[in-house]
């Protein structure tokens, strides 16, 4: 048998569940493109909020808190996060979202609702939009998603993980307790066959003849731009998210980093951003900021990939009881990654929830495929 774990993606999911389990037996990573991680992983806009994603998600970032803080020995050379800080403002006809807003976020205690004044001296750049108020998220951090992918690869490739890229399944059999995998480049043989392919979650499952689950991959734009001319500029400000969650920005660089939180429908595919999204994203940062974007200095587009709950998807399928399904992280993949990979490490392995996880609320049920049956 060629592998214990035979792991479909070599993005944060798959690398971080072969972090976990490559002490644990041989694991074999696949990947249809020649650089891992080169979907949804490599376009993120690498920042962690526990606030972002609702209470099915907040559990599993807030667990993750400590990992990022700090990596275990030997990880990383270089400081997994570095200081940011959120503001998710309002104005005066959206006080009834962030009121809502503030309920979801009731169980961090550290958030806090701010009035405009104080919102305009956190980020100076906020000149145009009339503003109410915001709700402070301190803990929101930036986060090297770089470093993370790698030193999860880095890790257990030491553990004797092998990847193999551009080696996409052609299709999958089980027979007689063993995964027959027909790839690009060759056949394997695995005991587990554990799908963390993203946007292409159905497919993988169709081609293993395992019911798919009903994945929707989302577009999401991404553009940034230099500092306007005459526009306050503070490097360490705030990410600046609209609590309704229809833009957001934050400094990077010399210039903003800004997304108009798009989720067009989309096929799984090599996402490219479209002019309209891209004039929605400058728009909002013009009517935001009251500054003239004269030039872009990069766009790109990623897809973030929903179960038709928004929820994740961890656990065995139901109708096939040695296929895992490690997908739907949606925008959270990133900043979710060392507890969910805990998680979905702990069920594959048949042991139990770890404290860390249980400590934070973090309840295995909520994310079973069973739930779709």
């Amino acid at each position: 048998m060629d592998a214990e774990f035979l792991i479909v993606g070599a993005g944060i999911a798959g690398a971080g569940l072969a972090y976990r389990l490559a002490p644990k037996g041989q694991v074999v990573i696949l990947d249809m493109e020649a650089q891992a991680g080169y979907h949804t992983t490599g376009r993120s806009a690498a920042f962690y909020a526990e606030t972002y994603g609702g209470p099915k998600l907040q559990p599993l970032t807030t667990a993750s808190k400590a990992f990022f803080r700090a990596p275990p020995a030997g990880f990383t050379e270089v400081p997994l996060q570095g200081p940011l800080g959120a503001i998710h403002i309002f104005r005066p006809d959206q006080r009834a979202e962030a009121d809502a807003a503030l309920e979801d976020m009731k169980a961090l205690p550290a958030v806090k609702e701010l009035p405009a004044d104080v919102v305009r001296a956190r980020a100076p750049y906020l000149l145009g939009t009339e503003i109410a108020g915001g709700i402070d998220d301190p803990d929101c951090s930036n986060l090297d998603v770089a470093a993370l992918h790698q030193g999860y690869l880095k890790a257990a490739k030491a553990h004797g993980a092998k990847v193999l890229l551009e080696a996409g399944i052609e299709s999958a059999r089980h027979e007689d307790g063993i995964w027959h995998v027909k790839t690009r480049t060759g056949d394997l043989t695995a005991r587990v066959l554990i799908n963390c392919a993203g946007a292409w979650g159905d497919d993988i499952a169709v081609r293993a003849g395992v019911r798919p689950v009903g994945l929707q991959p989302l577009r999401r734009t991404i553009v940034t731009i230099p500092n306007p001319k005459g526009l306050p500029f503070d490097r360490h400000g705030p990410v600046v998210i609209d609590v309704g969650e229809a833009f957001y920005f934050k400094p990077e660089g010399e210039g903003y980093l800004i997304s108009p939180a798009d989720e067009t429908p989309s096929a799984p595919t090599d996402a490219q951003p479209e002019m309209e999204d891209i004039a929605i994203a400058v728009d909002h940062f013009e009517r935001t900021s009251g500054a003239t974007v004269d030039r872009l200095d990069s766009k790109w587009a990623g897809l973030r990939t929903f179960a038709p709950d928004r929820a994740p998807v961890i656990g065995f399928a139901p109708d096939q009881p040695a296929f895992f399904w490690n997908v739907g992280q949606g925008g959270y993949g990133i900043q979710t990654s060392p507890a969910w990979s805990l998680l979905a490490a702990s069920l594959i392995l048949g042991e139990p929830l770890p404290a860390e996880l249980v400590a934070h609320g973090v309840k295995s049920a909520i994310y079973d495929p069973a739930r779709f049956a």
